[in-house]
């Protein structure tokens, strides 16, 4: 169910990744954010790329009504029509491809309306009627002129959005019977002149807006005026540049001719056609520019314009005709149709990546974060998820450097960094919640420490175990059914539990676990759930910690009638077992099962027959006899096991029994005879036994080991003694 509900958030964030975009504000701000990334990779790749000495482009020719030109002309709102006219028959003259005007002809040069009336008493007394002489200072006539004779001449029309003009649009401007998604709106359209929308090849709008972000991405293929669709001048250029005679869309815009599609311009999701800027505006920086006053004062050699495209246009600051480009602010509006020209005539997009394909990518990616992060540690899951947005920033640059190839980069962001966001925090609440149940339910039962530990692997506490190699400590009261009898519910309560809680302390103080209570005895794992260096040491270090906590308790309660006589025994055995939370699905306790569990329950009941305290297996004793002195107490086979096995009894430590020598020899003397006794050396044996009494006159085992010495059948003796009951 946990795993089920991690698929299930990356499918909400997956849907929600598709639906949440078509609401207007999140779609105004999801497009600012990816326009903001495709200008920042526009900008570092014109950074790495330009060349100041090369990429002017010279087969489209940018005639500049530059600052130059206004100074050796004079004011430009007073230039007539004359010098237009000029400039047509000097750029026709060379037989270039076409000539566009990105300039505005919507008024007469002629002398009009208060103008006339005010000059008309000037020539009174002459003879010539006032208004021919007037029509005679108008030069619209010439430039009629040159525009029929070039042949080649667009001209540009605007939106207004003031009804200034409310005449009929021109014959010439083409309308198209295509349904664009998104086309420019159309409100008042102005025309030129009609004398000069007749004489022309071909007319069109001149609009290009900025979008979201105030900077200009997007073409606008179509201008939408009433019912019909309709087109920029830059475009018409191409449409007959190109024999274009039908345009359809679909996915894309095709451009075709007769049945050729000739061009097929690529659209994002909202119809729009990108630019495909190739560098900064301006003075032969990507375009070649010739001053406008170069030009027909005939500065410029003949046939310099031979086979080119002319657009005539201005980048003079005063004429306002400067637009906000992703890579300049002061980005000259005729390079737009410049750019958009050369976009078509070369095939040199900017292309999409195809929306169902990313769809698939971020299916994956959140299918991947689903399964990947529930697995892995916070902190490995934040730092592979900045890898890979670091390592997809290159990869999304070298798509557009390679194949000119963007796309919405929020479409795969914002799900993957949400569905990462969203999938990181369910991860961590699940396993806050982990901890928490950890911390509950251990908290009793082991050290801080520990706790620690296992929050590291919180993933290890399931039903189910693992094979450990871990030391287990039994504890068990001595007659307890006979305190019970002699003391009231209330009393044997209220000392089990004292006893209970020192022994407790001790065990977790040793960074043991506490496995369970069994009645009047304690389990305890050492080295489980946490395996650390040492544990064996911190096992028998809690036997002889609880071994004196219960000479405490008996010393205090000397007068005690049934207190007087506390006594425990305490079993330590080492080697693999299964520990883990064993039980139900519902109801668990971590324990421990297996054979060296059942033999560390053997171990502390045989010490009811050697009246010792503490005893531990061969494991146990190799692992702490550098630490603590213990003798070897006897070979034996216990109940249960068909092998022998030596015990050992734990005295104290290894420091304080060298301070005692003649006891540590002693015990050493304890150990020779017990060899000779397991050899079959009786009388050898029955001498030494003996010995250690004089010294540890109270030691039971050499008592013990004196009788067995008379009941032993030394025909079938093999050196282990065989316990047949618990």
């Amino acid at each position: 169910m946990s795993r089920f509900r991690y698929f299930l958030i990356a499918l909400i964030v997956l849907i929600s990744g598709v639906l949440l975009p078509q609401l207007p504000v999140i779609s105004i701000l999801l497009s600012s954010l990816d326009l903001s990334i495709y200008d920042t990779i526009l900008k570092v790749h014109n950074t790495l790329t330009y060349n100041e000495y090369e990429g002017v482009y010279d087969k489209i020719c940018i005639v500049d009504i530059d600052e130059k030109s206004i100074k050796v002309l004079g004011q430009f709102s007073s230039w007539p029509s004359l010098f237009f006219a000029d400039l047509v028959n000097i750029l026709s003259a060379d037989e270039p491809l076409a000539i566009a005007f990105d300039v505005l002809f919507t008024e007469s040069d002629s002398i009009q309306g208060y103008a006339r009336q005010r000059l008309r008493p000037e020539f009174e007394g002459l003879k010539v009627n006032p208004d021919i002489i007037m029509d005679a200072l108008s030069t619209d006539d010439s430039f009629v002129q040159a525009i029929e004779n070039a042949g080649m001449v667009y001209l540009a029309m605007f939106n207004s959005n003031y009804p200034s003009y409310t005449g009929a649009l021109p014959d010439k401007l083409t309308a198209w019977n295509v349904q664009p998604r998104h086309p420019l709106q159309l409100q008042y359209p102005i025309p030129p002149i009609p004398q000069y929308t007749n004489s022309a090849r071909g007319i069109g709008f001149a609009n290009i807006d900025p979008d979201v972000s105030g900077k200009i991405h997007d073409y606008p293929l179509f201008l939408q005026y009433g019912k019909n669709a309709y087109i920029n001048f830059s475009m018409q250029l191409c449409l007959d540049l190109l024999g274009i005679d039908k345009i359809k869309l679909n996915k894309n815009c095709q451009l075709i001719s007769g049945k050729e599609v000739v061009r097929e311009l690529p659209l994002n999701s909202d119809g729009l056609f990108f630019f495909k800027y190739y560098g900064d505006g301006g003075t032969d920086k990507t375009f070649r520019y010739v001053s406008f006053s170069d030009v027909i004062l005939k500065r410029i050699s003949p046939g310099y314009f031979k086979d080119r495209i002319i657009l005539v246009g201005t980048s003079a600051y005063g004429l306002k005709d400067s637009k906000i480009t992703p890579l300049d602010k002061y980005f000259p509006g005729v390079e737009l149709h410049a750019t958009f020209i050369r976009n078509v005539m070369e095939k040199n997009y900017v292309r999409w990546v195809d929306f169902r394909l990313l769809l698939i990518i971020n299916m994956l990616a959140l299918t991947i974060m689903a399964i990947f992060i529930p697995r892995s540690k916070p902190f490995v899951s934040i730092s592979i998820f900045l890898f890979i947005s670091l390592l997809s920033i290159p990869a999304v640059y070298l798509l557009y450097v390679k194949g000119s190839y963007i796309y919405n980069y929020t479409t795969t962001l914002v799900p993957c960094f949400f569905g990462f966001l969203a999938l990181f925090i369910t991860q961590a609440h699940e396993q806050g919640k982990e901890k928490r149940m950890i911390k509950d339910a251990f908290e009793h039962y082991v050290s801080a420490a520990v706790i620690r530990e296992i929050m590291k692997e919180p993933k290890k506490l399931k039903v189910g175990g693992e094979k450990k190699y871990i030391s287990i400590m039994y504890v068990d009261v001595r007659s307890f059914t006979s305190l019970c009898e002699q003391l009231t519910p209330v009393e044997i309560t209220c000392f089990m539990n004292n006893y209970f809680n020192l022994a407790t302390q001790t065990i977790i103080a040793n960074h043991g676990t506490l496995d369970k209570y069994i009645g009047d005895a304690i389990l305890a794992l050492y080295g489980a759930p946490v395996s650390y260096p040492g544990f064996e040491e911190n096992a028998v270090k809690s036997a002889l910690t609880i071994r004196q906590i219960a000479l405490d308790i008996k010393e205090a309660n000397k007068n005690h009638p049934a207190l007087k006589n506390f006594r425990i025994g305490i079993g330590i055995a080492t080697g693999e077992a299964i520990v883990g939370n064993i039980g139900s699905d519902r109801i668990f306790n971590y324990t421990g099962i297996g054979d060296k569990m059942n033999f560390g329950s053997r171990l502390e009941g045989l010490n009811k027959f050697y009246l010792t305290t503490v005893i531990i297996d061969a494991y146990t004793y190799i692992a702490v006899s550098k630490t603590f002195f213990c003798r070897k107490l006897d070979k034996v086979k216990v109940k249960g096991k068909l092998e022998p096995c030596e015990i050992y009894e734990v005295v104290d430590t290894l420091e304080n029994m060298q301070k005692q020598p003649e006891l540590y020899s002693a015990y050493k003397k304890y150990e020779s005879a017990l060899e000779l006794m397991i050899s079959g050396q009786k009388n050898q044996a029955e001498i030494l036994f003996k010995e250690v009494l004089t010294v540890l006159p109270t030691d039971e085992p050499s008592k013990i080991m004196l009788q067995r010495l008379n009941i032993i059948d030394w025909k079938t003796w093999d050196g282990c003694w065989q316990f047949d009951s618990k």
